[in-house]
């Protein structure tokens, strides 16, 4: 089963980009802990390409559970000859967890990526940690449709004092254009979402982005992007919130 998850999910990485929306829900407990997930429905990927997925997966039905710290004692020895900033990146890994639910017979298909914090300094970009999922899994290879997909060369830093938040998105002095093998799905991604939707213990005061919406309670923030943002101009992604 778990073999079968991998590779259901290094194939959906693959075709993404054809329609799939994301969802980043972040929640901060008064002790600045936290859980973070990034949901991912591949739905209407499922419905386009099914036939395809199911025949690399068996078809049947999985709506199942990994615990990624099972994998990285499995794959203990291959990580310790990484590199020093690929070995940190894989430690990342070991608080997190994956849902998944793969219905043939209703076309759902949809990743959940799960990670408890205690401080949110310990969260990194989870677009980018999904790369390394695949990467485990056997890596990238040539017939891939989409090279580099999660690329786009920004860092992400997460800041919570209890006066305010910030996700912080910063690119190199020069940033790269848009590869080829990307720009030709700049259509597709105009039409999928990604959504920041965050939750806090206190009262929201401010928010550094028009386009947010805040909760009756002011307690919740939620931003929505197009795919393509993530790609073009990463920055504006980020955000800042003040409280009350």
């Amino acid at each position: 089963m778990k073999t079968k998850l991998l590779l259901a999910f290094s194939l959906f990485l693959s075709l993404f980009a054809t329609s799939c929306n994301f969802t980043e829900t972040l929640v901060i407990n008064e002790d600045g802990s936290g859980t973070m997930t990034l949901a991912m429905d591949a739905s209407q990927l499922m419905a386009m390409a099914g036939e395809e997925m199911t025949k690399e997966t068996g078809g049947e039905r999985m709506d199942t559970i990994i615990n990624f710290k099972e994998l990285l004692e499995e794959h203990k020895d291959s990580i310790a000859m990484l590199p020093e900033k690929e070995r940190k990146m894989m430690q990342a890994f070991s608080n997190m967890k994956m849902k998944m639910l793969m219905d043939p017979a209703t076309t759902e298909f949809k990743f959940d990526m799960i990670t408890d914090f205690k401080g949110v300094n310990e969260l990194q970009d989870m677009m980018k940690l999904m790369k390394e999922v695949k990467n485990m899994q056997g890596g990238a290879n040539e017939k891939d449709s989409m090279p580099d997909a999660f690329k786009n060369d920004s860092e992400v830093s997460y800041f919570y004092n209890g006066k305010k938040f910030i996700k912080k998105i910063t690119m190199p002095a020069e940033m790269e254009q848009i590869p080829d093998s990307l720009a030709m799905y700049m259509a597709m991604f105009e039409s999928s979402k990604y959504v920041m939707n965050y939750k806090f213990p206190k009262r929201i005061k401010s928010v550094s982005n028009s386009a947010a919406i805040i909760s009756e309670d002011r307690k919740s923030v939620t931003v929505t992007y197009t795919l393509s943002d993530y790609y073009v101009d990463p920055k504006n992604m980020g955000i800042e919130v003040n409280f009350e």
